[in-house]
């Protein structure tokens, strides 16, 4: 369905359920507010067909994925239907050879993993529920984990995208060549935009060869000084781990029983490469007085997934969390400041050397959370409340200081989704 007609609100429903099969919308709640509708679709063309329906009736739509990542973006301004892309699974196309591969947004991790495993192959992605997350929610939310510090972003890894748009058609940029520049700016256009411009329904990915091997090396230091020297010397050394994080103490415990400031970095290659690494890195960053130890394959493999979980923005109750951007070097000075400030309000501090990322977790009221936000969102480069209860986020942008694009970003809205129909008022600077 393409053009500008209008339809009534309640004739564009009763359209939209003959798409798919609806669901219970308690199960899709957004910051505490339920959808008239929630509607499961099993095709690219059916969704486009939604987004144009609602674009004509005037209703809001919110993309859903497994809803792992649901924490994310502002108050929504409307909230009339939640669009339910699971059922949009499927691996399209795959190359082995080729090292590439085409799914729909609704394949999960685990399911895209396995798949991937069968022939050695991977895409460097950590999820504490891999069963939950799909990768059109990871496309959309833009979200990361500490394996970019050696492989890059996923957002490098895209070389082509499917998107259905409010006008009821389907852009396509990109393709399943490696090197094929065309659509580029649209893939990146659609990175972390929240489905905000149009729904993903396809992304296409180069892959990786699977490591052989895995091993994690924790060290523990006496102070948050010293974990910083340390996990700077790595970052400065020839060594490439794909993943260097400093835990705070409350974090270490919890995860690995050692509660003092825990430098952690991930190892990945041949097995015998992979044993000397780990072996140099703790002698550039062990010292007279830390604590240090190596995880096997699998105890790493459950680390970082564990880890991630403390990373992402699944919706989160009575506590706030929020990622905060600073240069390498400045991260401890950051931590020191935090944990002078939060003391035991700070639930959990975890601190991405390699990507200049600091995870932070504060327990509190819903008065006590918002003067929270109003501090972190001026701390570092940039601040992204992950996750919040509704009433932390009223009246707040979570995506904190606007960046110089704004402008551009609301003409490409009024470009894309003129009506306000894609999680109006989500994104950031209320998009």
């Amino acid at each position: 369905m393409t053009g500008t007609t209008r339809l009534a609100p309640d004739t564009a429903l009763q359209r939209l359920e003959e798409l798919g099969r609806s669901s219970d919308p308690s199960n899709y709640i957004v910051d505490g507010i339920p959808p008239r509708l929630a509607l499961e679709l099993a095709s690219p063309e059916t969704v486009a067909e939604a987004l144009a329906l609602c674009a004509a009736a005037g209703l809001a739509l919110v993309p859903w994925g497994g809803g792992g990542q649901m924490g994310l973006g502002n108050l929504p301004e409307r909230y009339d239907v939640a669009l339910d892309l699971r059922g949009l699974a499927a691996v399209v196309d795959y190359e082995p050879d080729d090292l590439t591969i085409g799914v729909q947004a609704g394949c999960t991790l685990a399911r895209l993993a396995a798949i991937l495993s069968e022939h050695g192959q991977m895409l460097p992605l950590d999820a504490d529920d891999p069963e939950r997350i799909t990768i059109g929610g990871l496309v959309a939310t833009g979200l990361g984990c500490p394996r970019r510090f050696g492989y890059g972003s996923l957002r490098d890894l895209i070389i082509g995208i499917t998107v259905a748009l409010p006008d009821g058609t389907l852009a396509r940029g990109g393709g399943m060549v490696v090197k094929n520049v065309s659509g580029y700016d649209m893939m990146r256009l659609h990175f972390g935009a929240l489905g905000s411009l149009g729904v993903i329904v396809r992304a296409n990915f180069k892959l990786l060869p699977s490591p052989e091997a895995q091993r994690t090396l924790l060290v523990a230091f006496p102070s948050l000084e010293e974990a910083m020297e340390g996990a700077l010397a790595v970052r400065g050394s020839q060594l490439a781990p794909t993943a260097l994080v400093v835990l705070a103490p409350v974090t270490a415990e919890r995860f690995i029983g050692m509660a003092r400031w825990t430098l952690a970095a991930r190892c990945e290659g041949p097995e015998g490469a992979v044993l000397r690494q780990a072996e140099r890195l703790r002698e550039t960053a062990a010292s007279a007085t830390s604590d240090a130890r190596i995880l096997e394959h699998e105890e790493t493999l459950r680390f970082w997934s564990s880890l991630q979980g403390k990373l992402g923005a699944t919706p989160l109750a009575n506590v706030m969390r929020v990622r905060i951007g600073e240069l390498p070097s400045q991260l401890g000075e950051l931590a020191a400041q935090l944990v002078t400030e939060w003391g035991s309000a700070l639930e959990d501090a975890v601190l991405d050397v390699g990507s200049g990322l600091a995870y932070v977790t504060v327990a509190g009221t819903v008065e006590e959370l918002r003067g929270a936000w109003t501090r972190l969102a001026g701390y570092g480069r940039h601040a992204t409340m992950l996750a919040a209860p509704g009433d932390v986020k009223a009246g707040y942008d979570v995506f904190g200081r606007h960046p110089e694009g704004v402008a551009v970003m609301r003409r490409l809205k009024e470009t894309f989704d003129p009506e306000r129909t894609l999680n109006p008022g989500r994104f950031i600077a209320l998009l």
